[in-house]
């Protein structure tokens, strides 16, 4: 007795031709998915009507066998079929030819959505094309859910347009279950997991997704349209205010130029002015009756000079709203007639003109609420694509683009456009016009900073009078009168980014809502003024050092006193508030902590610059001593000259005035910083006494009394510079060092037994008591730290051999 089931053996019964039907589906789904795909990348589209219905028989055909594997004689076998080997292989290869066959539905959507997207990009080239897309968005949701499409009555009232988003559960009790499977495991199952997407649940097409590819369409349309207007009303402004003020400056003068020319761009003719009066709409929604415009333009009349300006400057942006509510009004109205499916679960869509005389149902209401949403959110998407792409079309798409300009053009208009306020151009064109400002205001940032850095590297070897001009196109940087060119363009440099980079939290009320502020579009800033405070550091620690090996004290205190104090000074305005993102948001997230790395980056930054100036002055100090030994070397006299024993009293020393024009005299007329000037002054005599050690030079009582007397003229020569004030005068000659230095000479006079007394001055010194100003309690020689080693300097009395006399001092 055969153990095959009576359905399984017999060819004319309902499951076997199930099951081969099952096996030509297969073929049909790959057939229909390949052509549309090749007939798709086709110029012309001769049959389509016939692809759209083979595909919407397929889609019935497989959806019914879904249905008929349903049956219990296909999920559940008796005993008999389980101990057949050949049934077993029979049911095997039934359950992966149904697996296959949800892959190729699965794959002939994705096709149907990747055509739907190309024929959305074409819409606007022809109506056939919108046609075509819409019947594919139909038959796209009828492959979803095609049997609650069938069970849906005609008569229920059309819903929110916020709730065609239904819950996921109510989508997974109305789409059928593929061989007892949910939605998402048939997803994972027979999707590849090398496709993220794919692995998502697919939900039906509404009428967002149609509306964004169309408003993708018409964006640059819409664009083109907007900077027409802008620079119409760009150029009434600059037209007024040239009629009001007979003397403008450059900027305003070269903006009416701009916006002229690219007025001719996209209008190719001449200005029109505007002669009526503008009607004032509501900003997004849709007016309700015609008697209510009428109403609108009669308050629009009464309105006094202030307000009809305000009216004039809106009209070109209110025309472009109420152009945008008409088109989509006319494709919620095709939408309806081809796929209705589209609105959601109704197959009612809401009315098409809210606007036309209704009666007071509120059935009808109710589509008037909904109409005017679905327009709001149409508007918002068109918009938000506008902001996208009118940067572009501003900067380089047009035939005379900006950025082919001066900036400073450039930059009149970023800050036209911040100046407009929401009352005089409405929403949403208010905030896509306050993006372009503000990418308006990262172009400008760019471009600035990659001049004047430029500019920085070449400054040295231009003349003054060229970087001048160069800055002065930049209104915001302070004057540097008497820094250095260079300098200069650093303080432009930095004034520049600091003012762009504060511009974006010209609102504080939003400065802790990161949502609310450009982060982005900051980061690029900080990064550039990070790098540029570290390069300036850098250049002014190398200025110092090569101006002071060449001992060049005019420019080097121009750097120190004037560069990088005005430079400092920029920071004070810098706004840096602290933000916080939402943990939801990652990329928030990323660019608030990387806009902290980098806050954290330039602020180290400026406190190494403000360091700056100590360093300077170590290298100064450095270089200033070896400078003055150098010159001691060169003009010191020899060590034979100290041991005579007749000297000319008249006659001063050369060597004095020689080391101290060369050395201190450039000190003082490039700065009028005491501390600095006494520094200097420390250094010269500290150098020339320690020339003077390590020569061991010795000194007879008259060489002694010499250079007493050479000491002395030091500060004589401070006393009779001209180039000192009262207080510099008496400061300098009052120093500790000259007290040091005379100190020395006291010391040179003594016997080497001899002991130092604190109340005792040497018997030699010619000048009975100091100066009134330096007499102290301590005696000159308590200023000197090793008085026992200058006394080992003092010669013999002039006893002795010649030749004793030449071994104990040095010639130079």
């Amino acid at each position: 007795m055969s153990t095959t089931p009576k359905w399984y053996c017999r060819n004319k019964s309902q499951p076997m031709h199930t099951f081969a039907e099952i096996g030509n589906l297969g073929l049909e789904l790959r057939r229909i998915t390949k052509r549309i795909v090749i007939d798709v990348n086709s110029a012309i589209f001769s049959e389509h009507d016939t692809i759209l219905e083979e595909c919407e028989q397929v889609v019935e055909l497989y959806w019914s066998l879904k249905d008929e594997t349903k049956n219990a004689d296909f999920q559940s076998l008796s005993k008999k079929i389980k101990r057949s080997p050949y049934n077993a292989l029979l049911m095997r290869k039934f359950n992966l030819i149904m697996e296959l066959n949800d892959r190729r539905f699965c794959q002939l959507t994705f096709v149907l959505k990747r055509t739907l997207s190309l024929l959305l990009r074409k819409s606007m080239q022809s109506e056939m094309w919108l046609n075509w897309a819409l019947h594919i968005t139909q038959l796209y949701n009828r492959c979803r859910n095609v049997n609650s499409i069938q069970g849906q009555t005609q008569t229920q009232s059309c819903l929110q347009p916020e709730q065609e988003a239904q819950p996921e559960g109510e989508e997974k009790e109305k789409e059928p279950k593929l061989s007892g499977k949910c939605k998402e495991e048939m997803h994972a199952n027979v999707c590849s997991n090398m496709y993220p997407a794919l692995l998502m649940s697919l939900k039906n097409i509404d009428f967002g997704f149609v509306l964004q590819y169309v408003a993708q369409t018409r964006v640059e349309q819409n664009a083109l349209d907007l900077v027409f207007g802008l620079f119409n009303m760009g150029e009434q402004d600059a037209w007024r205010e040239h009629q009001q003020q007979q003397q403008n400056n450059e900027s305003t003068s070269s903006s009416l130029e701009i916006l002229r020319t690219l007025n001719i761009s996209f209008a190719a003719g001449d200005y029109q002015p505007y002669c009526e009066s503008a009607q004032d709409y509501n900003a997004l929604q849709m007016p309700s009756t015609s008697g209510a415009g009428a109403a609108a333009g009669v308050g629009a009349d009464a309105k006094d000079e202030g307000q009809d300006h305000q009216s004039l400057r809106c009209k070109h942006t209110e025309s472009f709203l109420q152009k945008e509510r008409i088109f989509i009004a006319q494709l919620i109205a095709k939408a309806t007639e081809i796929c209705p499916t589209i609105f959601g679960k109704s197959s009612q869509p809401p009315p098409l003109y809210p606007y036309a005389s209704y009666s007071s149902t509120d059935s009808r209401k109710a589509g008037e609420v909904d109409m005017n949403a679905y327009i709001v959110r149409g508007l918002r998407l068109l918009w938000s694509y506008v902001g996208i792409i009118l940067d572009h079309i501003l900067l380089w798409w047009i035939d005379t683009p900006m950025s082919c300009y001066n900036l400073t053009h450039i930059d009149s208009i970023r800050c036209w456009l911040y100046h407009q306020n929401v009352n005089d151009i409405p929403e949403p064109v208010f905030s896509t016009l306050r993006g372009i400002g503000e990418i308006l205001t990262g172009f400008m940032c760019n471009n600035i900073w990659d001049q004047l850095f430029r500019l920085t590297l070449i400054s040295s070897s231009n003349p003054r009078r060229l970087v001048q001009q160069v800055v002065e196109q930049y209104r915001d940087a302070p004057k540097n009168e008497h820094g250095t060119p260079t300098g200069t363009v650093w303080i432009s440099v930095f004034s520049n980014l600091v003012n762009l980079s504060n511009q974006y939290f010209s609102n504080t009320d939003a400065h802790n809502n990161s949502s609310l502020l450009p982060v982005a579009e900051q980061i690029p800033m900080l990064h550039r003024l990070d790098h540029s405070v570290h390069s300036m550091r850098l250049w002014v620690t190398e200025q110092a050092k090569l101006l002071c090996c060449e001992w060049k004290m005019d420019r080097f205190f121009q750097i120190l006193e004037h560069d990088v104090k005005l430079c400092l000074s920029v920071f004070n305005t810098f706004k840096l508030p602290k933000l916080t993102a939402d943990l939801s948001d990652i990329l928030m997230l990323v660019c608030v902590a990387l806009r902290t790395k980098l806050i954290t980056e330039s602020t180290n930054n400026i406190d190494l610059l403000k360091k700056t100036t100590d360093e300077c002055v170590q290298i100064l100090s450095a270089v200033c001593r070896i400078l003055s030994l150098a010159n001691f070397t060169l003009c010191f006299p020899a060590a034979s000259h100290w041991q005579r024993s007749v000297y000319n009293d008249e006659e001063k020393s050369l060597y004095v005035g020689y080391v101290l024009d060369e050395i201190f005299l450039p000190s003082i007329r490039a700065t009028k910083d005491i501390v600095i000037l006494k520094l200097i002054l420390k250094l010269i005599c500290e150098a020339w006494l320690d020339f003077i050690y390590q020569k061991r030079i010795r000194f007879s009582v008259n060489g002694a009394l010499r250079l007493l007397n050479d000491f002395d003229d030091v500060r004589e020569w401070i006393l009779s510079c001209t180039l000192l004030d009262e207080q510099q005068l008496e400061k300098l000659s009052n120093h500790e060092v000259l007290r040091m230095c005379k100190g020395v000479g006291k010391i040179l006079l003594r016997k080497p037994e001899d002991i130092i007394s604190i109340t005792q001055s040497p018997k030699f010194d010619k000048k009975s008591e100091d100066a009134n100003a330096q007499d102290t309690q301590l005696p000159s020689e308590m200023f000197v730290s090793n008085q026992k080693h200058w006394l080992q300097l003092r010669a013999n009395g002039g006893n002795g051999f010649p030749l004793l006399k030449l071994c104990c001092g040095d010639s130079i």
